[in-house]
């Protein structure tokens, strides 16, 4: 028998239609559908119709549930909500002596900002390797990342410490305190607040929720959790899987795809593709949308397939999925992913109510990024999910960015602003759950990189001429093409390498092969890098590979 709840923390029969008919909510009801105000929905929306009118979402389970409320928060956390933040900066690790350059914080070599990377202090210690790596690989990016740990404090503290270092994001790793919001009764974790920097966010019963929100509510910088569905947010082993795994991805490592799956279940075939057009050709999209067609037998098998992107659009709990067969429904339960089979997309947008309560044991959306022992490997690197009824509208904000090469916490903050500086009552309750869960600095394209292969790291050379062959494994997608550096230490300035003066020294572009016949200069140490060429798309550099001529 199907259990179903509205929006409230202290659910009874009654309680949910009354909230439903109160004036205002989410705009005009029109017999089991909301019509949402778009306002001449202000731009071109593909899905502009299935937006205006699109069916409730609400909580569907096969099971009695109570949402965790914020009282039980704090129960969890203990004291440490009360204890004045303390917080700590690292030190940076260092990049070897051939990227030495890399250590000192330049614009040349850190354009896209200052990226601060806060962790709970209860397990830093036993992660502190897989930050460290963490730090080094961003760096490679383009950003200056920091290390904080951080213990205890208020929402507002945290905040605070986040507006002195005037960062382009943060990514959360544990426990770190969660700020909650109070919407009609209905409470939910609102990580909304730390990514609106300058509005004003109130608490007028002083009971520890925020219940107003005013000013700009624009964001102004991402924030993603790192926030472990086990040992309440802090389980060391599963943070230090997600991270090894991240390395991977960003080596090429753990598989890569221009893909998606939209799997829209019988209230909202209207969506169609889900606007994943917006970044991927038609031809990489696979779309359900068929009522017959959508249950939970199809989904298992569909998201146990490699693709960079899924949505999932189906009624839903924090601890599954219900998925509509007839008059009746289909479960998918979180031991299913957790115990099982883990899902093997890399990223995921979950329009369902609640697999995003993180704060919460067991969370389903937990088990699409984290991967316990055990089974399969688990793909997953970042997923965006709701903590309470409501999720992701006007999907083309969010994919369009995407498209256009913006990795994922950016686009995430080009939606929000697309939303409008103020924000009605409906966007409130659609919105203010969602939360960006792993790491926001990655997109699909990161993990499309080239295995070099020959020369093989390190490898001396005595021969004249100085002919070789560059050689790498190729991106297995269509259409692609290659760029491939070459760097000669001292060849541009002496004693440095190219890239430490922002310059570069050989590039070959488009190649189709995966190949490259090269003439060395001269008798020093060189290095060379690929990368991959996926229509207007230019994927990650592959990890410099170093080698040195003796003649």
């Amino acid at each position: 028998m199907s259990n179903t709840r509205k929006c409230s923390d202290d659910f009874v029969a009654d309680k949910g239609q009354a909230f439903r008919e109160r004036e205002g909510f989410r705009g005009e009801i029109v017999g089991d559908r909301t019509m949402i105000n778009l306002d001449a929905l202000g731009r071109e929306y593909k899905l502009g119709q299935a937006y205006a009118n699109i069916r409730n979402l609400e909580f569907r389970s096969n099971q009695a549930f109570k949402l965790q409320s914020f009282k039980d928060y704090l129960d969890l956390r203990g004291r440490l909500v009360d204890l004045a933040l303390d917080a700590e900066q690292k030190p940076r690790p260092s990049y070897p002596a051939d990227e030495a350059y890399r250590n000192k914080k330049t614009k040349r070599h850190y354009p896209k900002g200052d990226l601060l990377v806060l962790v709970d202090k209860p397990v830093y210690d036993a992660v502190a390797a897989s930050i460290d790596q963490y730090v080094l690989d961003v760096g490679r990016d383009g950003y200056w990342a920091t290390i904080h740990v951080v213990n205890g404090g208020t929402p507002a503290q945290v905040r605070n410490y986040i507006k002195r270092f005037n960062p382009v994001g943060v990514l959360m790793v544990g426990a770190i305190v969660v700020p909650w919001y109070d919407l009609d009764g209905d409470h939910f974790p609102c990580d909304l607040y730390y990514m609106d920097t300058n509005g004003t966010w109130n608490d007028a019963d002083a009971d520890g929720v925020f219940d107003a929100h005013d000013g700009n509510l624009d964001p102004e910088i991402w924030v993603g959790r790192i926030y472990s569905p086990t040992a309440n947010g802090n389980d060391a082993d599963l943070i230090n899987d997600y991270f090894a795994r991240n390395h991977k991805f960003r080596l090429g490592k753990l598989g890569h795809a221009r893909s998606a799956l939209a799997y829209v279940d019988d209230d909202w075939t209207g969506f169609d593709d889900c606007a994943f057009d917006e970044m991927f050709p038609a031809a990489a999209i696979t779309k359900y949308t068929n009522p017959a067609t959508t249950d939970a037998d199809l989904y298992k098998a569909e998201v146990n397939s490699l693709r960079s992107w899924v949505q999932l659009c189906a009624h839903s709990w924090t601890h599954g999925h219900a998925l509509r067969v007839g008059e009746s429904n289909e479960y998918i339960l979180t031991p299913y992913f957790r115990d099982t089979n883990p899902p093997n997309a890399h990223f995921y947008n979950l329009f369902c109510c609640g697999p995003g309560r993180f704060t919460t044991h067991d969370y389903l959306a937990g088990w699409y990024i984290f991967d316990k022992n055990g089974g399969g490997t688990n793909h997953g690197l970042a997923a965006v999910a709701s903590a309470k009824t409501g999720s992701m509208l006007y999907f083309e904000d969010f994919y369009r960015p995407l498209g256009q090469g913006k990795v994922m916490g950016d686009a995430f903050v080009d939606w929000w602003k697309a939303r409008g500086p103020d924000h009605d009552h409906s966007e409130r309750y659609w919105f203010y759950g969602l939360v960006l869960l792993g790491d926001p600095t990655l997109t699909w394209w990161k993990g499309a990189v080239p295995r070099l292969e020959q020369p093989q790291k390190e490898d001396v050379f005595d021969h004249w001429p100085r002919g070789m062959q560059l050689r790498w494994d190729p991106v297995n997608l269509p259409g692609v093409r290659y760029t491939v550096e070459v760097d000669a230490h001292g060849a541009v300035n002496a004693g440095k390498w190219a890239e430490e003066t922002n310059q570069t020294f050989l590039m070959y572009h488009n190649i189709f092969g995966n190949a490259r016949d090269h003439t060395f200069v001269g008798m020093q140490r060189g290095r060379w890098r690929a990368r991959a060429n996926i229509g207007t798309t230019a994927c990650s550099w592959s990890p410099w590979s170093y080698f040195r001529f003796t003649i």
